[in-house]
């Protein structure tokens, strides 16, 4: 009996095993900030996304990172931040006919078997191609909090009222929509310019405590994930969170454990401690 017991239970084991096979994660960005929506309008810009859609999920595509915040603005309405250049053409502006592109988002990729993960850059305010914020933006509330870098403005990260606002940008979304996931990039300090330096030093006068700068840059980066991972997964615990760092960790001849390169570290340059 006890035999017939064990085997009836390899059985069952077998089936669930066979019914339920290792699903692979097979995911595509789809970008806003190559300005491949702006002033399309609803009925074009839902037309080459349906076919963009169509295509990813022919080529067996299951996760989409929609890209829904540029520069410290929303692809969704929003009350903490205004409406995106990259849409509409002029930030602040709602599109017109009214509609919600990450709603729709969602719903088209439910549809299709594909999970949506909300794609937002955390500390980019302003990118080199825009001329003008909307009143509404962050910067004109706390400008102080922000520093000027290669022709852009960015959220200080060395700020703690700067992660709390982003936290609440991502909580906000994770909030409202069914999103399966937040995803970031550029998560880090920006990529250096040759004799530029970034202009923190009132910002680690304050919150520096005598660390070496360097390592309280790295600090402030971790400090962020960590708020970001705990936050999302408070509102909802069974949404994905995601990173994309950047692709070197450190050069083999910085670091023995880093890769076979001469590039830009995340480490040392962008003050991320991926490991």
């Amino acid at each position: 009996m006890k035999h017939k017991i064990l085997i009836l239970l390899l059985l069952v084991a077998a089936s669930a095993m066979g019914a339920n096979p290792k699903r692979e994660f097979r995911g595509a960005w789809i970008q806003a900030v190559n300005g491949q929506f702006q002033n399309l309008g609803r009925d074009r810009m839902q037309a080459m996304l349906t076919r963009q859609l169509n295509d990813l999920q022919l080529d067996g595509i299951n996760a989409i990172f929609f890209q829904v915040r540029v520069e410290g603005d929303a692809l969704y309405p929003s009350q903490i931040e205004p409406w995106s250049r990259y849409l509409t053409g002029q930030q602040g502006l709602p599109p017109d006919p009214y509609w919600d592109p990450l709603q729709w988002m969602i719903e088209q990729c439910h549809a299709r078997g594909m999970e949506l993960h909300a794609w937002i850059n955390p500390y980019r305010a302003k990118t080199k191609g825009t001329t003008e914020l909307a009143v509404t933006h962050e910067y004109f509330r706390h400008s102080d909090r922000f520093f000027e870098y290669d022709s852009l403005i960015l959220f200080d990260p060395g700020r703690p009222e700067n992660r709390d606002h982003i936290c609440r940008v991502a909580c906000d979304i994770v909030s409202r929509y069914d999103v399966d996931g937040i995803h970031v990039d550029d998560y880090f300090y920006p990529y250096p310019v040759a004799g530029t330096l970034i202009p923190d030093d009132i910002t680690y006068i304050m919150y520096g405590n005598n660390m070496n700068r360097a390592d309280w840059r790295r600090q402030n980066v971790n400090l962020f994930m960590q708020q970001m991972s705990k936050q999302i997964r408070q509102v909802k615990p069974w949404v994905k969170f995601g990173v994309a760092p950047f692709g070197i960790y450190r050069n083999r001849g910085t670091d023995p454990r880093g890769s076979d390169t001469n590039g830009t570290q995340n480490y040392d340059d962008l003050y991320a401690d991926v490991l």
